[in-house]
């Protein structure tokens, strides 16, 4: 663990922005180098400051929390992220869970919990919480009961038919005959209700079978 930690604080809430830095600011081992209001301020600052820990509110103007993330994962993956957001529902957690945060907090957190999940993150550990860690188990058990729908070919159908091939070509690439891959993707399309290309594809981004 960094001793100092230090801790950049984004959200657009003034209020909420000093009362966290008030809050950390008598911590011992904890330094608030610095604070932003929106995605590009926050990026600009911890580009500059370097911190060991990004706390990040999610809803907020021009570049939101889920940018952020995505954008701080790609260029400086040392940060640990920690999400704090109002909004702790599936919708909200699935894409922050596929870019890969440390943690995540509902914004009724505690002061002694806000530090402990900043420690926790700062020591390369996962802080989701207990009611948030139930919420994944339920978005990972939604996800393997789509991928059980499928068998292993079906889903290599799927994820062909995503990338924009056609029968002849899905054929092709799978070794397999043209009528075969009409049967699949007939019997992939009466699985789902659904009957074309454009729902299925909709379909597989929604169930992350595939990324784009």
């Amino acid at each position: 663990m960094p001793d100092p930690i230090r801790i950049l604080i984004c959200d657009d809430h003034p209020l909420m922005l000093f009362g966290i830095r008030s809050m950390l600011e008598n911590r011992p081992g904890l330094v608030v180098c610095g604070t932003a209001r929106n995605g590009e301020e926050a990026f600009e600052q911890a580009s500059l400051l370097r911190p060991d820990v990004l706390l990040f509110d999610i809803v907020m103007p021009g570049m939101d929390g889920i940018e952020l993330a995505r954008k701080m994962r790609a260029e400086l993956p040392d940060v640990a992220l920690l999400a704090l957001s109002g909004d702790a529902s599936a919708a909200t957690l699935e894409p922050l869970l596929r870019i890969g945060i440390d943690g995540f907090l509902p914004k009724t957190a505690g002061d002694r919990t806000i530090e402990d999940a900043i420690r926790s993150v700062a020591s390369g550990y996962e802080y989701f919480g207990a009611d948030i860690a139930r919420l994944i188990e339920r978005i990972s058990l939604a996800e393997r009961a789509a991928d059980s729908l499928f068998t292993p070919r079906e889903l290599d159908v799927i994820r062909l038919s995503c990338k924009g091939l056609q029968y002849k070509e899905i054929a092709d690439e799978l070794g397999i005959k043209y009528l075969t891959v009409v049967t699949i993707k007939n019997n992939i399309f009466r699985k789902l209700g659904i009957n074309n290309t454009v729902e299925l594809v909709l379909y597989a981004i929604k169930k992350n079978l595939i990324t784009l």
